[in-house]
This record gives structure tokens, C-alpha cells and sequence, in this order.
């Protein structure tokens, strides 16, 4: 897989979006913990990057996510879907919080566009 590149404050929104996603069942699940820590190896996101993302409201997150490129918005996506997968445990919470934050940058539109059987 690919490591698609982001600047500092597109990887504290993901940071912000990948904890919302963790607490999105109000459970904390050790196998999330474990997904966040690798996405955050992976890009490289430092204690002051992992600061910001803490802070950041969740709406602003998607404000940022929402100004990404079509692949980078596709490959936070694919983040989320992680987390989300890493528990083995698809709550209802976590795919409405998915759905908002396709909904709100335009990835279920990337996605329709790029899949013409869906």
C-alpha cells in the first residue's frame, strides 16, 4: 500500500478523525489503539501534529479533510475504515460517523464516480 503524503495540519485532522472514529462506540477497543499507533508510525505524525489533531473539533477536521485532494480524501477514508475494522465490530455508531464524514468531503461521490456498478 501506498503512503499517500499530507501536510502537518492534514495529519492532525486525520488524528482528530481517527479518534472520533475510536470513541465513536464509546468503547476503546486495545486493537484500535494498536491501528491508530501504526496509521500514526506510518505518516510520520509527531507529538506536536498528534497535539493539534487532539485538539482540533471534529467539525473543523472535516473542513480540512473536505479541502483535500480526491486521492487524499480517498486514502483517510481507507484510515477510518481501519479503525473501524480493528475490533471485528462494526457498530452502528461508527458507520453513521463514516457516512457523515463521506458525506460532508465528498467521498461517497468519489466513490460512486469510481465504482459505476454501485
Amino acid at each position: 500500500m501506498a503512503i499517500i503524503e499530507f501536510n502537518e495540519t492534514q495529519k492532525a485532522a486525520i488524528v482528530s478523525l481517527l479518534i472520533e472514529m475510536i470513541n465513536a462506540d464509546r468503547v476503546v477497543d486495545p486493537s484500535e489503539c494498536t491501528v491508530f499507533d501504526t496509521i500514526c508510525v506510518e505518516y510520520g505524525v509527531g507529538e506536536d501534529t498528534f497535539k493539534l489533531g487532539r485538539s482540533l473539533d471534529s467539525m473543523v477536521a472535516i473542513n480540512i479533510m473536505k479541502n483535500m485532494s480526491d486521492v487524499q480524501k480517498i486514502a483517510t477514508a481507507q484510515l477510518l475504515i481501519r479503525v473501524i475494522d480493528a475490533d471485528a465490530n462494526d457498530d452502528d455508531n461508527e458507520i453513521k460517523l463514516f457516512n457523515i464524514i463521506c458525506r460532508a468531503t465528498g467521498v461517497d461521490t468519489l466513490i460512486n464516480a469510481r465504482d459505476p456498478e454501485i
